[in-house]
């Protein structure tokens, strides 16, 4: 028994459902109707790090020890990324499995670990070589199908501009993932083949339904069709780590944590390179154009490329350690939903924790619209050993609504610029196959249900680490998998392998506009 696993980074059916119901999208129409559809909770924050992770490990981030692309150190002062695979403490379902897997282009797994099968790990650190196991894969990719892991010109994407040199980039990149897929299918060897369209979410975040965007999910639905039509597929899952949604206000979150005295500040280097007019925006396109971008951001020291502020003066990645007063300030955010207390004593942090909730909830923005569709506690949010690392409130933003993390900007809301699409806590979940029910309702389906749920359908035991079900309505009542019970038992489990990658996975995530 084979089973595919395709994730659609951003992939939803807010997005694709009016292609869908025009005829653009015809295999999704099949997948929707002959298998079983439904909208599916993510992990709070909704984004691809940790959401990959906790698909593939069937656990939380309280567990995994991930809660967004940084991670703030109030005992070292600083902030620092954390997307590396050795950085989150779990093991991916696909290794319970008796047979092989192949897996290509998870995002967060680089450096690759060893796997029965093959592993090519997607980004973002994976620029260099040395990404796929077994080594020696990673030259007969590039031979075979010229495969990439990133696109070369994306520092050219810009909200205003679809007509670029990077979008047929991306859409080669999705071919080659494609290619790759059908070849390890019809190869026979693996119980599971999973695959990551990563820059599809890429696309959505700076072209939200453009014709650029939809042309993308017509060539992903053109190559579903090919799937569906070989004989080694009997059950197909497509699934992702979280949805989108239309930015239509962006909320700046350590701007109003500066004017409501949670985040004091101080004067930095940033200062007066704004000052002096050297900023991201004039920088960047230059060294684009002249087709020497990296090797530029490689000559210059990391400590003046971090601290480039645009041209608001804001300063995002890891130089927001540099303007903080850490001594003074109560409070510091990320990006997209995790705010940090700054506070050694227990009961001070309670006390702000509670007035951070107080002040934040019912939040609107200058339209009256509500900000957040909750504002919670993070030890509500998750549960494991590393809660205590994480934030301590998490913000589920609004639909429509992005919330940035740059520091230094005078305004608490503003207009979409960067980014004309955001991420959603609800992605999408499809089964199809010979043991699926099409009729099947999937209330309340989550990302973390995925992992057990296949270990189930193949026969395998299921971890009690993992904090997912086993979704045993997914599966017709006559099938073996629908009247087998359930195996729960306790195994040792660890995280993968470790490796420095924060220059260029600072550099990556800058780019595609998720460090703010």
């Amino acid at each position: 028994m084979t089973t595919v696993v395709l994730g659609l980074d951003g992939g939803c059916f807010e997005l694709i459902q009016p292609w869908i119901d025009d005829g653009s999208l015809p295999n999704f129409a099949t997948l929707t109707t002959d298998g079983t559809s439904t909208d599916m909770q993510s992990c709070l924050p909704p984004v691809t790090c940790p959401n990959w992770q906790c698909y593939a490990t069937g656990t939380n981030p309280g567990k995994l020890g991930v809660f967004w692309w940084e991670a703030v150190d109030e005992d070292e002062r600083k902030i620092e990324n954390r997307s590396a695979a050795g950085d989150f403490d779990g093991t991916h379902y696909w290794r319970f499995l008796d047979g092989d897997a192949a897996v290509v282009n998870l995002p967060t797994s680089y450096p690759p670990s060893e796997v029965d099968g093959i592993h090519v790990a997607g980004g973002p650190g994976a620029e260099q070589t040395g990404y796929t196991y077994p080594e020696s894969l990673e030259e007969d990719l590039e031979r075979k199908y010229d495969y990439a892991v990133h696109p070369e010109k994306m520092s050219l994407l810009s909200g205003d501009n679809p007509d670029n040199d990077c979008v047929p980039e991306i859409y080669d990149l999705i071919d080659s993932r494609f290619d790759v897929l059908e070849d390890e299918l019809e190869s026979g060897e693996y119980e599971l083949v999973h695959v990551t369209v990563f820059y599809l979410n890429v696309l959505q975040h700076f072209y939200w339904d453009m014709d650029v965007v939809k042309q993308a999910w017509e060539k992903i639905d053109e190559r579903v069709g090919r799937l569906l039509e070989m004989d080694e597929l009997d059950h197909f899952v497509v699934m992702s780590d979280h949805g989108s949604n239309e930015i239509e206000t962006t909320f700046r979150i350590n701007t109003w944590l500066e004017q409501h005295g949670y985040l004091q500040t101080e004067s930095g280097i940033s200062d007066y390179l704004h000052k002096a007019g050297i900023t991201q925006e004039r920088v960047r396109p230059v060294l684009a154009k002249l087709g020497v971008e990296w090797w530029a951001r490689r000559l210059l020291p990391e400590r003046v490329q971090m601290l480039l502020p645009d041209d608001e003066g804001s300063v995002d990645k890891s130089a927001k350690g540099d303007v903080i007063d850490w001594e003074r300030s109560q409070a510091v955010a990320s990006g997209q939903g995790p705010v940090y207390v700054l506070a050694d004593d227990p009961a001070e942090r309670e006390e702000i924790v509670d007035q951070l909730i107080a002040d934040l909830e019912g939040l609107t923005d200058e339209a009256g619209n509500a900000v957040f569709d909750q504002v919670l506690r993070g030890e509500d949010v998750y549960n494991g050993p590393h809660t205590g690392r994480g934030p301590d409130v998490v913000l589920d933003q609004a639909a429509g609504v992005h919330i940035e993390g740059k520091i230094g900007n005078d305004d608490v809301f503003g207009e979409p610029s960067k980014w004309h699409g955001e991420n959603k806590d609800t992605g999408m979940f499809i089964g199809y196959g010979t043991d699926i029910d099409e009729t099947a309702a999937l209330s309340d389906m989550h990302i973390l249900d995925i992992a057990p749920t296949l270990l189930h359908l193949h026969g395998e035991d299921v971890p009690e680490r993992m904090d997912g079900e086993v979704r045993s309505d997914l599966f017709d009542a006559e099938s073996e998998p629908a009247n087998r019970d359930v195996s729960r038992v306790d195994v040792d489990v660890g995280s993968a392998d470790s490796q420095t990658v924060e220059r260029d996975v600072t550099d990556r995530l800058e780019n595609l506009g998720y460090m703010e």
